[in-house]
């Protein structure tokens, strides 16, 4: 079951939605405010938040902004003001998409669906991005390692990538870890050569 929070002062179109989507069967939390809309993303996960964008007290904008700062959900706007100004405002703070008023369930279904469809796929990007990232650092520093025990060990390549997954066996230790305390050895005693 998606779990969708629509913050929305106006209670009749808060109410309405949130009464139509259940009848679809998502799970749905509303808020009147942006402070009630930060409780209850402090209280359980939701896979997308429409907000709408002129709110009192704190308005669509800077709710999304703390919604981003408290890795919150990913979020949408529904909102009565479709100036290019403000969608590109919304576009900017991260949002998943932008939707005029008045709009009704059926209008709302698909539209929920492709961002929370969207946001699932930059998520996996964002995990995958990290994943190759620590990857390609630990690469870099194995490379870095090899490259100092060949020169002090006097070493090919091979011998010295083979030297150093010996020693990682042995301390049953990661190859990029120990290449990474390798490194940071020999920069603490060039630190300490270069220093005196």
């Amino acid at each position: 079951m998606k779990r969708v929070l629509i913050v929305d002062d106006d209670r009749v179109i808060l109410n309405l939605l949130a009464e139509g989507l259940r009848d679809l069967g998502y799970e749905v939390s509303t808020a009147v405010t942006g402070a009630d809309a930060l409780k209850r993303v402090a209280e359980q996960r939701f896979d997308l938040a429409v907000l709408d964008m002129r709110m009192p007290g704190m308005p669509g904008l800077e709710l999304a902004q703390a919604l981003r700062e408290a890795d919150g959900p990913p979020f949408v706007f529904l909102s009565a003001f479709g100036d290019s100004a403000i969608v590109q405002e919304a576009a900017a703070a991260g949002a998943m998409g932008y939707l005029i008023k008045p709009v009704d369930v059926p209008q709302l279904v698909p539209f929920l669906e492709a961002s929370i469809a969207r946001a699932r796929e930059m998520a996996e990007l964002r995990t995958t991005t990290g994943h190759l990232e620590q990857a390609l650092s630990v690469e870099q520093k194995t490379r870095t390692a090899v490259g100092i025990i060949m020169v002090r060990k006097g070493l090919d390549r091979q011998q010295a990538f083979d030297f150093l997954r010996v020693q990682a066996r042995s301390q049953r230790r990661k190859i990029g870890d120990l290449a990474e305390d390798l490194i940071g050895a020999v920069e603490g005693i060039n630190r300490i050569l270069r220093d005196s």
